[in-house]
C-alpha cells in the first residue's frame, strides 16, 4: 500500500489517509508501528537513514526542499570520488521554510539552505531516485552543478568546483541554457562559464551566451585571486583562461 513505502510515518499524514487515533494505538500495541517521537512512527527493526527523513518530508509533507548540490551529485555518480564537506547531507529550498522540529533536531546529518541559484523550481529541474528504498527528490546533476557554484567562496572549495568540472563531460546543454537564463545569481553564472571554457567541454558551443545576463561590474569569488578579463571575476592566479 501506499503507507508501506515509508520508513517514517507521519500523524498528519496518517489522518489524511483516515487512519485515527485509535488505529494508531491498535497498531503500536500489535507491533505495526513504533513511536518515533512526537507525532512521528517507524516501522519496527527498520534502520533509519536521513533518505527516511527527507522522503517523509517531501512526499507526506509536500514540502519544497530537495537533496541538492554535491551530495545530489554524489547519489547519481557523479563526485562520489570527492570529500567536500561529505560529512553533511545538502539540501536545498527555493524559500525560507519553516521545518518540523523533527527533522531538524534529530540527528540525521542534514543541512538545510535556502538556495538563490533559482527563484522557483519547474518541471525537469527535480529527478526523483531511491537512496536506502526510500524516493526522494534531488536536483538534476546540472542544477546540483550551480548549487555547487554557489558555495564557492575560497580557495579550497573553488579548488573542489574545479575538480568537480574536470569530468562533467556530458552536461543536457538545453537543461543548462534554461538554468542559466532563469538564474538571477551572476557570480554562479560567470564561474559556470570561466569554467567550461576553462575546460573547453564539448556542450560548450551549445550554449548562447548572448541570452545569458551576466550583469556588470566585478565579482569576488576568491579573495587576493587574479582578475579574470573576460568574466570579471577573481579566481585563484593559477587558474588563468588561456587566450
Amino acid at each position: 500500500s501506499e503507507l508501506s513505502q515509508y520508513d517514517l510515518l507521519l500523524s498528519s499524514y496518517l489522518s489524511q489517509h483516515e487512519i485515527m487515533r485509535s488505529h494508531v494505538q491498535n497498531y503500536l500495541k500489535s507491533g505495526w508501528l513504533e513511536y518515533f517521537t512526537q507525532g512521528v512512527y517507524k516501522k519496527p527493526k527498520q534502520v533509519l537513514s536521513w533518505s527516511s527523513a527527507l522522503s517523509a518530508v517531501q512526499f507526506q509533507l509536500d514540502l519544497p526542499v530537495h537533496l541538492a548540490g554535491a551530495s545530489s551529485l554524489a547519489q547519481q555518480g557523479i563526485s562520489h570520488y570527492l570529500s567536500f564537506n561529505n560529512e553533511n547531507i545538502q539540501v536545498n529550498s527555493t524559500s525560507s521554510l519553516r521545518l518540523p522540529k523533527w527533522l531538524t533536531d534529530s540527528n540525521w546529518s542534514l543541512s538545510f539552505k535556502t538556495s538563490k541559484v533559482l527563484d522557483g523550481l519547474e518541471d525537469g529541474d527535480l529527478t526523483e531516485m531511491v537512496v536506502n528504498n526510500q524516493t526522494i527528490k534531488a536536483s538534476t546533476i546540472e542544477l546540483a552543478v550551480l548549487e555547487v557554484l554557489e558555495n564557492v567562496n575560497d580557495e579550497s572549495s573553488f579548488t573542489f568546483a574545479t575538480e568537480l568540472f574536470q569530468g562533467l563531460t556530458s552536461l543536457r546543454p538545453r537543461r543548462l541554457q534554461s538554468l542559466l537564463e532563469r538564474s538571477k545569481v551572476i557570480k554562479v553564472k560567470r564561474l559556470f562559464l570561466f569554467l567550461t571554457h576553462y575546460y573547453h567541454h564539448p556542450w560548450l558551443k551549445r550554449l548562447d551566451e548572448t541570452k545569458i545576463d551576466l550583469g556588470s561590474g566585478k565579482r569576488q569569488i576568491v579573495k587576493g585571486g587574479t582578475l579574470d578579463k573576460k568574466y570579471l571575476i577573481t579566481v585563484p592566479s593559477q587558474f588563468q583562461l588561456r587566450a
